[in-house]
Order: C-alpha cells, then structure tokens, then sequence
C-alpha cells in the first residue's frame, strides 16, 4: 500500500483520534463542509441528504446510523453520501445532549414517568449481571428488560426532535450550497482557457 503508516494505530491511539481529531474539531466540520460543498447534485438534494442523515443520527440506533440514513435518502431521492456525512452529527460530544432531551421528549409524549432512577437502574443491572454470571437463557430477556424502558422513549422523543432538527439543518444548508455552486461555477466561466 502506498500511504501505509510504518508503525500501525494502536486501538487506543484510533479511539483517541475518534474522540478527538488530532488537528481541531474546526478543521474536521470545514472539511465536511468542503466535501458537501462539491457533491455534484442540486443544491435540494444535498441539504435533503444531508438532512435526512442528521435525522437518522438523532435516533438511539447507533451501529445502523449510516445504513438508515443511505436508505432513507435512496427512498426519498436525496444524495446519499450527503445523508452519510450528515450522520456525523452525532458524535460523541453531542450524543449526551441528544439522548437526554429525545429521552425526555419521548416519556413527555408517551406519558410515562422517568425510570431513570438510581435504583431502577441499579436493580436491571443487577439483573442483568447475575443472568451473565450464570449464562442463563434469560440473559436476553433480562437485556431487553433493561434496555426497553429507556429504548422506547429514546426512540419516541427522536421522531419530533430529529424533523426539528433536520428542517433547520436544510433550509440552512440549500441557501449556502446554493450559493457555493453559483459562485464555483462563475469563477469556473471566467478563469481564462488555456492557449
């Protein structure tokens, strides 16, 4: 390979770059910038990609992110590596505040009081480790247990949060890319041919 590292990335060292660019997080968003900027669609179809993925984002499906977020754009004619960079999103820096307020919003809209005590919590995953330690059968009964009653309304509160969120993600985002293209196209027309 040509641009192999000679020492590879330790898992820690890639965890780390993860978490944290090595450059800044500025030049980590310019560069997603750049790249919607020059995705060669109409300027509708990159903010609905890029909406549609911020929307797939929202939802507490982490591992399916991008392949929700590549299907709902094919389904609703978007672009769809826009959609996959919108999916950047969430990031671990804004997965606490997303998971709290599509948590809250979803027991408001459902109607159910927070679970997300101290000793409810404590007792599911007590639960959930004594069925680990003996390997029962009911390990996944005793996941689903924990993990449902916070998965509804994660899942509940996502659906209002994530049509906000991406409404204003693309009426932000067409007027900009609009505007990008307009004027890469004009300094395209003017630079003069070579003889």
């Amino acid at each position: 390979m040509l641009f192999k590292r000679r020492t590879p990335q330790t898992f820690a060292e890639r965890a780390r770059t993860w978490l944290w660019p090595r450059r800044s997080w500025t030049r980590s968003l310019r560069y997603f910038m750049h790249r919607l900027e020059r995705l060669q669609s109409s300027p509708h179809q990159v903010a609905l990609g890029c909406s549609a993925g911020v929307f797939v984002s929202i939802t507490p499906l982490l591992g399916t992110q991008m392949l929700l977020a590549a299907l709902l754009a094919f389904a609703i004619r978007a672009n769809i590596p826009a959609a996959l960079i919108g999916t950047f999103f969430g990031n671990p820096l804004s997965w606490p505040l997303i998971w709290g307020g599509t948590y809250l919003a979803g027991c408001y809209m459902l109607g159910v009081e927070n679970v997300l005590t101290f000793s409810g919590l404590e007792y599911y995953l007590m639960r959930f480790v004594d069925a680990l330690a003996t390997w029962s059968p009911d390990v996944i009964d005793h996941a689903i247990t924990l993990v449902w009653p916070v998965l509804k309304p994660m899942l509940a509160g996502s659906l209002p949060l994530g049509l906000i969120v991406a409404t204003v993600i693309y009426y932000t985002l067409r007027p900009l890319i609009a505007a990008y293209q307009r004027a890469r196209a004009t300094a395209y027309l003017s630079e003069p041919t070579p003889v």
